[in-house]
């Protein structure tokens, strides 16, 4: 029956009274939407960002953001390449013979882009590298014992360090660094960075000056406003220097500018870096115009990589769907045999002390669960059963909530159902399986659903007990996770770690009803 008759909600106060009710919940439900939205939307995003709060990434949108998350992608999210790379704002033509050049530059005049940032945990570099590895290697062992390494998975095999602008820096020869140049060697132009000696020589005054362009002496500094500015000179002392410590020998002879002059038969003699002083490649205007042809691609591999990597984590650790599955399953099993016999008991052989009993089940909801961990660890410990799914079972089988709202239940059912089965010579196993469990199907497909969302959200005490990998949950892992993944990433785990309960909850809502208002109109 309705709050209000069908005449009654025909006047303008009851239609206020509705208009007011149904904004408090939609206000209700708005509060309860958006952080999940926000944390959802959160997932999409990465560290540039990450804390601005939009539900719709602005990247999805805007031409000039996603530029951006492309170039601080590219360069890992360093300042002083992505300033220093900011050049060359050029026509059409010169962008295609530049991506030509890309292509045809010799190993050690280009560094892999897209590598992992300092707060990230994968690349595009990454991904790429591993699936070229998972090509040329059948399984992680014959990867592990052709590199000397000791992987879990292709999944966690990095790419070598290349550091061609330190001037003492050489590769170690081996079999990885041979097969990182055939990887290197395949990666199409966008993914590759020249090594300039205009960056190298910046980066040269950054050291020298401590990071401080004041510190610059105005004979070096020119016409530049920050390090990023400054060009080679074209002779004096700190040329000289430069070449002599902070150049290393393997562009001595020969360097990426002049290589590009040569491209565009421009004669070059001399000192290399005095020839390409001034020669400011067309790198920025090469990106945007990359970004602007492959703006679909760009937006779905951003929006999907903090998920394709957590799925990708969470199958490397496989145990963790198999180990919350059969923590789940346990605990459900439990539950309901245990607090069903229990209640049926009560109900079915009421005692003079049932109602002491029912306050002394009811008297354990007033203690939150964290004050019976350590008791309950002790107790465990003693009985050797951590790290057991019995150990993480066992504690939470029982339930003095449930069984209270169980015996309620089975004290409602007509008890001419009991007699009759009494007068055919029925046992009370069979009156508990044939009459008592079958109408009390709504009630117990509510303690399943409850059951299964704490055992599936249950981390302290799964933590707590099960110390061994072996034996951790997917929420355990999670929290592994949440370690050395940024915030992008943790929201991406959260939403799918959260997407098992919103399903069972939807699919659901019919016997979680039922089983909330059956007890109460019996």
């Amino acid at each position: 029956m309705g709050l209000s008759g069908r005449v009654g909600r025909k006047k303008a106060r009851s239609r206020v009274a509705f208009v007011f009710l149904y904004a408090i919940l939609s206000l209700g439900a708005l509060t309860t939407v958006y952080p999940f939205l926000e944390m959802v939307t959160t997932g999409f995003k990465g560290p540039t960002d990450q804390n601005d709060n939009r539900i719709i990434p602005l990247y999805w949108t805007s031409l000039a953001d996603l530029q951006k998350k492309f170039v601080h992608d590219k360069y890992a999210g360093v300042s002083q390449a992505i300033s220093a790379t900011r050049t060359g704002d050029e026509g059409a033509a010169e962008v295609n013979a530049y991506r030509h050049f890309l292509q045809s530059l010799p190993e050690n005049d280009y560094e892999a882009g897209f590598q992992t940032s300092s707060i990230g945990v994968t690349s595009r570099l990454d991904l790429a590298y591993q699936a070229w590895l998972r090509t040329r290697f059948s399984t992680i062992r014959q990867l592990d014992k052709a590199y000397t390494e000791e992987d879990l998975s292709f999944s966690t095999v990095s790419p070598p360090v290349e550091l061609f602008e330190q001037t003492f820096w050489k590769p170690t020869p081996s079999q990885k660094w041979s097969d990182w140049l055939k990887f290197k060697a395949k990666l199409p132009y966008w993914f590759r960075i020249p090594v300039t000696a205009r960056q190298m020589y910046q980066n040269w005054v950054r050291n020298q000056y401590h990071n401080q362009f004041q510190l610059v002496p105005p004979s070096l500094r020119q016409d530049a406003k920050s390090f990023s500015t400054l060009s080679p000179p074209t002779s004096g002392p700190y040329l000289a220097e430069f070449e002599s410590k902070g150049l290393p020998k393997r562009y001595q002879s020969q360097t990426v500018e002049t290589l590009w002059l040569k491209l565009n038969k421009v004669a070059v003699h001399g000192d290399p870096i005095v020839a390409g002083a001034n020669v400011v490649l067309p790198i920025e205007a090469s990106e945007r115009a990359y970004v602007d042809g492959h703006q679909a691609a760009l937006r779905w591999e951003f929006a999907t990589r903090n998920y394709r990597y957590v799925f990708d984590y969470l199958l490397i650790n496989g145990r963790a769907f198999v180990n919350t599955l059969i923590y789940c399953g346990f605990s459900i099993v439990a539950t309901l045999f245990v607090n069903c016999l229990a209640a049926y008991a009560l109900s079915r052989y009421p005692i003079r002390a049932s109602g002491k009993i029912l306050i002394f089940l009811l008297a354990t909801m007033a203690f939150p669960a964290e004050v019976a961990m350590i008791p309950n660890f002790l107790l465990l410990k003693n009985l050797h059963l951590l790290n057991t799914f019995a150990g993480l079972v066992l504690p939470g089988a029982a339930s003095g909530y449930l069984i209270f709202l169980m015996k309620g239940f089975f004290d409602s059912l007509p008890q001419e159902l009991f007699e009759a089965g009494a007068i055919d010579g029925a046992s009370e196993g069979f009156m508990l399986r044939r009459i008592a469990l079958p109408l009390s199907k709504p009630v117990l497909g509510y303690f399943t659903l409850i059951t299964f969302f704490g055992a599936y959200s249950n981390f302290i005490f799964a933590f707590l007990i099960a110390q061994d990998h072996r034996v951790w949950t997917l929420m355990v892992y999670i929290y592994q996770l949440n370690e050395i993944a940024p915030k992008h990433v943790m929201m991406a785990a959260f939403t799918i770690a959260a997407l098992p309960t919103m399903i069972v909850f939807l699919l659901a809502q019919r016997i979680i009803d039922r089983g909330i208002v059956l007890p109460s109109e019996r």
